[in-house]
Parts: structure tokens; C-alpha cells; sequence
């Protein structure tokens, strides 16, 4: 890009009747490259500006500029890692009433990412700031129909045959299993099994690139296979990585998952082409849930998109299975700096939720190369 150049091209729009023209710095797709660049905000960048300026006015056009390099205007060096884009995270403790609970709460992960701990990934340089901060300490008193699966020691195997199966309840998003389809054919599967019946009414699904296509099973004691979710569920053209989805009560010993397609892409979802079976489907958390859920809570509470909630309603849920607000306490005055809790638990089973919040990763994807950095809230 020379004067010369800018002086020419604007000439030229002049004389074809082109009134006007947009200055933008978008660093995506492909273009003409040259040896020479001239770096957004540089001196020559504002050199250049200023002559373009002169000039339009000069030929009587318009120009319009970006204020900043990218699409959302939001993103640049500027944006210290106390300003960028955050995400709500919490660490949960369960304690039994009535009793004494003296004890310091886990800190909530402080890592970039879309979800608690899971990565943000995405171009650029990973070495990126964090940030932390709490916001509040709740309790929870939990209905009594809320039952861990793990206290029930689950069996589980896969069509993988794998031993590292345990990734998948370990409470974090950002270990994970890959399950493959069988090698003679069919698809890939994955199945939880109880000693005893086990009510379920919603079901977690994380993974590393999106949910698969694929569908939820529980097998009743007749050995009737009843279908209760099938994956991935309406989404929109950019899903998220982890997902709830809720259905009516069931009550089995055995629950298969089948996997028949891998996470369908922006250009799947708008083209609507039938999906291909992967060669894994990588999972990072997995858990059924015997209490009642929002349905697809996570895209409600924006960690995703969805944009349209029409088919994704929460099942109306008996009053013994909701949260009552008297038995939601504040404990946020309680807890010191270092974390540390002590508290007079009521009578009961609660969840304290340690809340704070860290930065979802975000960052201007379409500026400079220079500019790739986080985005403003």
C-alpha cells in the first residue's frame, strides 16, 4: 500500500460513481499479499489515513473507518485482563446438617475458557493473562431426590474397552475419553450400569469440539430400550461444548449411549448435509442426574449460543423436586479472604457454591495479527 496508490484507487471510484468507501483492518480469509505491510495503528498506518482522508475530501467521496482492527470493534492491547470478557464459575462442597461446618472452599477455576475449567483454545498465543475474582458464597438446601450416581459405584464400559473411562466423572471439563466405534462395524457406545434401579431425569454431556449425533437410552427390566434424548438436540449453527438435557423420570439398571455421527459444524447446520460417522468421539464429562434440571441450562445461562428457546422448555417439575427460596441461604459476609468457612449448617443435605469469575478467552479473531488480543466486556 503506497500514497500513490490510495491516491489512484479513490480516483478511480470517483470516476466509476462510486461515492464512498470503508476503511477496515480484517485479517480473515485470503487476499492479495504483499511484501511491504503497513501495521494497523503504525506511523505509516496513520500517514496512510490522513492522505486517504485528504484525498476524499479533496474528490468529494465519503470514507468511513473501523475504530478499530476486526469485526466487533471491542478487542486490542488495550483491554487489560480485569476488562475482558468474563465467564460466572463456582466450586461446589456438599455438607450434611445439622452440624458445624469449619473448612475452606475450593477456589472456582481461573482458567481461560467458555465453560468452568474447560480451555478456550482458538488461534493464537495460549500463554494468555487470567484473572479471578469472587462474587458470592451460597448454600443450597438439596431436595431430597437429588442422588449422586458415583456414591452407587456405576459400571461402566464402552465399545472402546478402555480403562480410562473414570475421566468422564471426574468432575472437569478438561480431561476427557475418546470413545471409538467397534472394529467390525456399527456404532460407537458406551454404557452405565447400576447394581440397583436408579431414577434419572437429565443427563451432562461434555466434550472437546461439540456433542455428537447420536442418541440416550435407558433398558428398563423387560429389556425394552427406551430412546430419552437424541444428540446433539436443536442448536444453532455454533454449538457449545457441554450441554444438559432434561426428560421425565425413568427408572433403569442400564443406560447406553450410541454414537453414530461426529459434531455437526456451522456448515453442516445451515446445509443441513447428513453427518459421517467420526473416528473417536471425544467426551471430558458425563454424568445423569436424578434431581430435576433446567433443561439445556447451559445455552439459557449464554456460556453458548442457542438464540432460539421455543423448543428447548423446561419440564414443570413437582414442588419437591424445586429448590424452595427459603432454603437458599447467603453466605457470602462469611467466608474470609483465604476462602476459609465456618457456618452453623441447618438441618439437611447442602451444596455451598463458592462463585466468582474468570475471563472466557475471547478474543478479536479478525484484526491484525498484532491486534489478536482480548476483548473488551
Amino acid at each position: 500500500m503506497t500514497l500513490d496508490g490510495i491516491t489512484k484507487d479513490l480516483e478511480w471510484m470517483k470516476r466509476a460513481g462510486i461515492a464512498g468507501c470503508q476503511l477496515a483492518d480484517v485479517s480473515f480469509g485470503t487476499g492479495q499479499a504483499i511484501e511491504d505491510k503497513v501495521l494497523f495503528g503504525s506511523d505509516r498506518w496513520y500517514q496512510a489515513l490522513r492522505h486517504a482522508a485528504s484525498e476524499a475530501k479533496r474528490l468529494g467521496l465519503e470514507l468511513a473507518i473501523f475504530s478499530s482492527p476486526g469485526w466487533s470493534l471491542t478487542g486490542g492491547p488495550w483491554v487489560r485482563p480485569e476488562q475482558a470478557m468474563k465467564k460466572l464459575v463456582w466450586s461446589q462442597t456438599i455438607v450434611q446438617g445439622p452440624g458445624r461446618f469449619n473448612g475452606t472452599l475450593p477456589q472456582p477455576p481461573s482458567n481461560n475458557g467458555p465453560f468452568l475449567d474447560q480451555g478456550s483454545g482458538g488461534r493464537g498465543p495460549q500463554q494468555d493473562p487470567t484473572y479471578y475474582s469472587d462474587s458470592a458464597v451460597i448454600a443450597v438446601r438439596l431436595p431430597a431426590a437429588e442422588q449422586d450416581m458415583l456414591a452407587l459405584d456405576p459400571k461402566v464400559t464402552s465399545s472402546s474397552g478402555q480403562s480410562d473411562l473414570g475421566l468422564l466423572f471426574d468432575g472437569k471439563y478438561n480431561t476427557a475419553a475418546s470413545i471409538r466405534p467397534p472394529a467390525d462395524g456399527g456404532p460407537a457406545w458406551l454404557r452405565i450400569e447400576f447394581g440397583q434401579p436408579f431414577t434419572a431425569r437429565a443427563i451432562t454431556i461434555g466434550t472437546t469440539s461439540g456433542i455428537p449425533v447420536g442418541r440416550v437410552l435407558a433398558i428398563g427390566e423387560d429389556g425394552i430400550a427406551q430412546t430419552l434424548v437424541t444428540l446433539p438436540g436443536a442448536q444453532h449453527y455454533r454449538q457449545g461444548r457441554v450441554r444438559t438435557f432434561a426428560f421425565g423420570p425413568v427408572t433403569a439398571k442400564t443406560y447406553p449411549m450410541e454414537f453414530t455421527g461426529g459434531p455437526i459444524g456451522p456448515a453442516q447446520t445451515i446445509s443441513q448435509e447428513p453427518t459421517q460417522p467420526a473416528r473417536q468421539y471425544v467426551l471430558t464429562e458425563l454424568r445423569l442426574h436424578s434431581g430435576g434440571r433446567v433443561h439445556r441450562w447451559e445455552e439459557k445461562a449464554s456460556f453458548c449460543h442457542l438464540f432460539e428457546y421455543q423448543t428447548v422448555p423446561t419440564l414443570d417439575y413437582p414442588p419437591y423436586l424445586v429448590v424452595r427460596r427459603s432454603d437458599v441461604i447467603d453466605l457470602t459476609s462469611k467466608m474470609r479472604p483465604d476462602g476459609s468457612l465456618s457456618w452453623d449448617v441447618p438441618e439437611g443435605r447442602w451444596a455451598i457454591l463458592r462463585m466468582g469469575y474468570s475471563l472466557t478467552g475471547a478474543k478479536e479473531p479478525t484484526g491484525s495479527t498484532f491486534w489478536f488480543r482480548l476483548r473488551g466486556r
